[in-house]
């Protein structure tokens, strides 16, 4: 897009755990798109809220549950050296690590890493980018919460206190006079990707295996038969997440007894409603929210629904997972206009209301 502020083009991009499709850019694909930027003269804007939370298990268990073969192993990325750190090491390097123009503005923030509340950031960028934003801060925003910025400095660096006030504190008191620093803010990194990582493989492999929806009949209902005729219908399709907060899934209504029967959207509305009624308890955040036009709301968005393993501790995790899959198991067994309509109406009051649905609900469970 133009922005004045550049007098340029430039480019943004969320490259890590992209929401709300979780998807991560390789290195390779960041040269390629660097590569057509610095021809360009684009500027690229990298938003990195979910850089840290990159999981490496998530593509040999997706394989593993798919009966498919180990993917290659995650590479090391060290560059020029090593970190230092194997955990950084092992995380896919941003567009900085490319930079060789100085058109890369990184940006950052503490809200994903240690308190949503927090609402402070910062950016990285070449010496002659970051004067003229410290410029626009000064007389627009100024800055971020004085305090929240103390609590921050005080958590990573340690209480701030003039050298006076060090020196009278007791040799103990020196020792003990220190925050997080690099290793600790590391260590809090690493095992916060971690936890997040142990939800995302939970609720992935719930949903792995409710992907299908079995039914099971004989030939002739009135005979004694000693074999039985399975079907099995896929109801909604994912990738395991490479990185973020969500799981991006695509529901397959075209295998839907009543697909031909009623719009493809009208049944993404009636399952959006199945899924909060009891008891399944489910508040899923639908797709068209995320749609950039009308035209992709209306033709793609209704199929897809993202849902968030960030919010929930890993119980809960197992319950809402569990609930969408047998949700979906069970409206996939719906055969009737009459069902349909007992869940969101007839079709003349569900076109009223689905103009007038909130889709800015996140999920909840």
């Amino acid at each position: 897009m133009y922005s004045p502020m550049w007098e340029k083009l430039e480019l943004t991009i969320s490259s890590i755990g992209q929401n709300p499709t979780s998807g991560v850019l390789s290195l390779q694909r960041r040269k390629d798109l660097y590569a057509v930027c610095s021809k360009y003269d684009v500027i690229i804007i990298e938003d990195e809220p979910y850089w840290y939370l990159q999981f490496p298990s998530a593509a040999v268990l997706e394989a593993s549950a798919r009966g498919m073969p180990a993917p290659p192993a995650a590479p090391v990325h060290t560059f020029a050296k090593s970190s230092g750190y194997p955990y950084l090491d092992s995380l896919v390097p941003s567009f900085l690590n490319v930079d060789t123009d100085g058109r890369v503005v990184r940006l950052d923030t503490f809200s994903k890493t240690v308190a949503p509340g927090c609402r402070v950031g910062w950016i990285t960028a070449q010496p002659a980018i970051v004067e003229r934003l410290l410029r626009i801060t000064e007389t627009s925003t100024q800055q971020p919460s004085g305090f929240v910025q103390s609590m921050l400095a005080e958590l990573v660096m340690g209480p701030q206190a003039s050298l006076d006030e060090f020196k009278k504190k007791s040799r103990a008191e020196q020792a003990a006079f220190s925050g997080w620093k690099m290793d600790g803010w590391v260590r809090w990194l690493e095992g916060l990707r971690g936890s997040y990582e142990r939800r995302m493989n939970r609720m992935s492999r719930i949903l792995e295996d409710g992907r299908y929806c079995v039914k099971q009949g004989t030939p002739n209902k009135s005979s004694e038969c000693e074999w039985a005729v399975i079907s099995k219908t896929q109801m909604y399709s994912f990738d395991w997440p490479r990185g973020g907060m969500f799981i991006w899934i695509k529901m397959h209504f075209e295998t839907h007894p009543l697909f031909k029967s009623v719009p493809p959207q009208r049944l993404a509305h009636a399952l959006w409603i199945f899924f909060t009624l009891k008891p399944y308890l489910v508040l899923v955040a639908p797709g068209a929210m995320f749609s950039p036009t009308d035209e992709i709301r209306e033709d793609e968005g209704y199929k897809f629904y993202r849902l968030c393993f960030a919010a929930a501790e890993e119980p809960e995790i197992e319950r809402c997972s569990q609930s969408f899959a047998n949700a979906a198991q069970k409206f996939w067994l719906i055969k009737t206009l009459d069902d349909l309509d007992k869940i969101d109406g007839d079709e003349d009051s569900y076109k009223t209301r689905a103009g007038m649905v909130d889709l800015s609900m996140d999920m909840a469970c």
